[in-house]
């Protein structure tokens, strides 16, 4: 009998150390990828709040400056151009901008594509297999590829050069990875809700707004985070259609055009950089709880 218990112990042993071994692998893992994310992110900071002759004279990078200083931030206002043109600093310009530049296509498409996506799900449409394949196909064309075109097709036949209109209007019609994804969670919805609330005369809007839209809020919210973010790091699309209206550049414009002005002042540029984070980091805050939400898309129930 000891015999036997030994024996058995001893696979037992080997399956905990297995499994310990296998945590402090993972932990170990997580912990470098996390110093590869926040490290860069760390440098930033820092030079931004490290002091100009400081910053200059190292040899390698400061981990900690001797003297914390705020002219970094200071230069983004005291020597921006379009702060004594116009009397507000390039960056709250290009913020504004990039706000409702962003929000409008932003917010639209997801209702759009929220509508298209409980067509797909709920309602009952001949083809509509095969609509949705097409739709999806449409995902497997490269967006470079349409660059040049597009530029061609709302510059020179539409005249939309130097306006937001070819940032905001494509955007408004919602798009097909959103309609795949909202899709799926409307599936998870139960066909009783719906079925009742038919009964009590909903129409299919009424459906929509009264029904689909509440229960899908954490599903919305996760794509409106996306979006956001998206719309808000894109520095191609403006490049292309806003350089020529000083007064329409958005954020990540304003950005660049501040680190070719101070390409001398390393402080500065890191200090623009931090402000630019600064809004998507308290959106993040906020809508952390939905945002974790939304991204577990198994959370209705049949």
């Amino acid at each position: 009998m000891e015999n036997v218990i030994t024996n058995n112990a001893l696979p037992q042993n080997k399956r905990k150390k297995s499994i310990r071994l296998g945590r402090i692998f993972i932990y170990l893992t997580l912990i470098i990828y996390s110093l590869f994310l926040m490290v860069p992110f760390y440098t930033i900071v820092i030079s931004a709040f490290t002091d100009h002759a400081e910053l200059d004279s190292a040899l390698k990078f400061i981990w900690w400056p001797e003297t914390f200083s705020l002219q970094g931030f200071k230069n983004l206002i005291e020597f921006d151009v379009m702060y004594y043109e116009v009397g507000i600093p390039s960056m709250a310009v290009g913020f504004i901008n990039t706000l409702w530049i962003t929000c409008l296509p932003t917010v639209v498409g997801l209702f759009v594509s929220g509508l298209a996506a409980y067509v797909y799900a709920k309602i009952k449409l001949p083809g509509k297999h095969i609509l949705f394949a097409i739709e999806m196909a449409t995902m497997m064309i490269p967006l470079g590829s349409m660059q040049v075109v597009s530029y061609l097709f709302y510059n020179s036949i539409l005249g939309w050069n130097d306006t937001p209109l070819p940032l905001i209007i494509p955007g408004m019609f919602g798009s097909a990875s959103l309609i795949f994804f909202l899709r799926t969670y409307f599936e998870g919805i139960n066909n009783e809700i719906l079925e009742a609330a038919r009964i009590d005369g909903k129409s299919v809007f009424g459906i929509y707004f009264s029904i689909m839209i509440p229960l899908a809020i954490p599903a919305f919210v996760a794509q409106f985070i996306f979006g956001f973010v998206g719309g808000y790091n894109d520095y191609v699309g403006p490049m292309l259609y806003l350089t020529g209206n000083k007064m329409m550049v958005t954020l990540q414009l304003a950005v660049a055009n501040l680190q070719n002005s101070f390409s001398k002042y390393p402080e500065t540029i890191c200090a623009s950089a931090v402000v630019s984070m600064i809004p998507l980091i308290i959106i993040y805050c906020f809508a952390q709880k939905l945002f974790i939400n939304g991204i577990a898309v198994g959370g209705g129930k049949e």
